[in-house]
């Protein structure tokens, strides 16, 4: 506890008094008087380990403890500028047992702390800000959102509890499939592809044809029975003439023609 207590007094010494503390068990979390755009106080986590001291964000960030609305729609981006800020404060990673992810720097000593805590706090706000910050326009957002819960209702309502929504297959995580839809050991793939403008039209277009391409080299390739696209043909950004170069692409990775959202009970002779 004196230990600990010598972290905390340390750390305040150099920062200011809206530094506060909470004991938990083998560390000490230091309340910071950093703040993200939501108003949320960042903290830390320090714990010595093998005569070192060890700085923590807790998973805080990974569990969104931070409360911040993450557009997932934006992941590539989020991660870019995660990696900046990785390299430019030099943070580690590690997850444990149950998959969270973790945040850390290392001290050699309680003169480098303050430091460290400085730089993972700042680390800390510029990620919560970056998931927080809307990075395409509302009238694309509320397009497809409108469009996925939809095509979720659809599905759900039709195939009940197989199919499984926004999933990926276990060896290629990092793509995510709108649904995934099971019969046995079967398995049917899912995407839908919306746009309020042709731009926004055809990259759903292109993003979809990239899925199903890498999803053919998925060891579970050989369960997989079908791979559809539903198309919103209500959508302003659907212009099919303009797109049919890559609509005939999108054709040739599916295993069927792509369904049109007027046509939508189609699926159900497929599945």
């Amino acid at each position: 506890m004196e230990k600990l207590l010598d972290i905390f007094n340390a750390v305040k010494s150099d920062f200011c008094e809206l530094t506060t503390y909470k004991v938990r068990n083998n560390s000490i979390e230091i309340i910071t008087p950093f703040s993200t755009l939501n108003d949320k106080f960042v903290s830390v986590f320090v714990k010595y380990s093998q005569n070192q001291l060890i700085i923590s964000d807790g998973g805080w960030i990974d569990l969104n403890y931070y409360e911040v609305n993450i557009n997932e729609e934006s992941e590539a981006i989020i991660d870019r500028v995660t990696s900046y800020y990785l390299q430019s404060y030099q943070i580690n990673t590690t997850s444990d047992n149950a998959g969270t992810l973790y945040y850390f720097k290392i001290c050699k000593s309680l003169e480098e702390i303050s430091s460290a805590v400085f730089d993972l706090s700042n680390f800390i706000v510029g990620v919560v800000n970056a998931l927080g910050i809307t990075y395409k326009d509302e009238k694309e957002e509320k397009e497809k959102e409108t469009f996925r819960q939809d095509a979720n209702s659809f599905l759900v309502s039709n195939f009940n509890d197989n199919v499984r929504l926004r999933k990926s297959l276990d060896d290629f995580t990092n793509i995510k499939f709108n649904a995934i839809i099971t019969k046995g050991s079967e398995l049917n793939l899912i995407t839908y592809v919306t746009g309020s403008t042709p731009y926004y039209f055809e990259n759903a277009l292109s993003k979809t044809i990239v899925n199903y391409e890498i999803s053919e080299k998925s060891k579970y390739n050989s369960f997989v029975k079908e791979r559809i696209s539903i198309i919103n043909d209500l959508a302003n950004g659907y212009h099919p003439e303009k797109s049919r170069s890559i609509l005939n692409l999108l054709a040739e990775k599916t295993t069927k023609e792509p369904i049109k959202w007027t046509e939508k009970e189609q699926l159900l002779e497929y599945i």
